[in-house]
């Protein structure tokens, strides 16, 4: 299941399709397979660009016992969802809020001020660093004097 998860969230809406499609034949299978990841990652997949993928999505979540809906966004109006979503996209973080008349916490201290990391420059360590050469074709050559 974690495979076809991924497959979700590939680049080629086929391998999306797909992945939907082998998610809902493996509900009808067996029903444990719908823990809240796949339901999650199912819900994502409702809001694909391809219409496949959101079709196959929506029967998967069907066969794991879930009504799907069509959302009144799809047919223009301008008034509906004016209430946020109450689980973001992946990769996008909700900011909390402060209860009502509690205080906010306070912000972290800085960072104290480091020293320039030596170690990550090989040519500063001071104990790479050598005395200036003769230059010479006896330098060029390896031979020292």
């Amino acid at each position: 299941m974690c495979a076809f998860i991924y497959g979700l969230n590939d680049c080629d809406h086929k391998v999306r399709k797909q992945a939907a499609i082998q998610i809902r034949k493996q509900t009808k299978k067996n029903c444990c397979c719908c823990n809240d990841k796949v339901v999650c990652a199912l819900t994502y997949a409702l809001g694909d660009c391809d219409k496949g993928v959101v079709r196959a999505a929506s029967r998967a979540l069907k066969a794991c016992g879930y009504d799907v809906q069509k959302s009144c966004c799809e047919s223009g109006c301008n008034t509906c969802c004016t209430q946020p979503a109450s689980c973001s996209a992946p990769g996008q973080s909700v900011v909390p809020t402060p209860a009502e008349g509690g205080e906010a916490a306070p912000a972290p201290a800085p960072a104290p001020a480091s020293a320039e990391p030596e170690a990550y420059f090989p040519s500063r360590l001071k104990s790479q660093q050598t005395k200036a050469r003769k230059s010479g074709l006896a330098n060029l050559f390896g031979v020292r004097g």
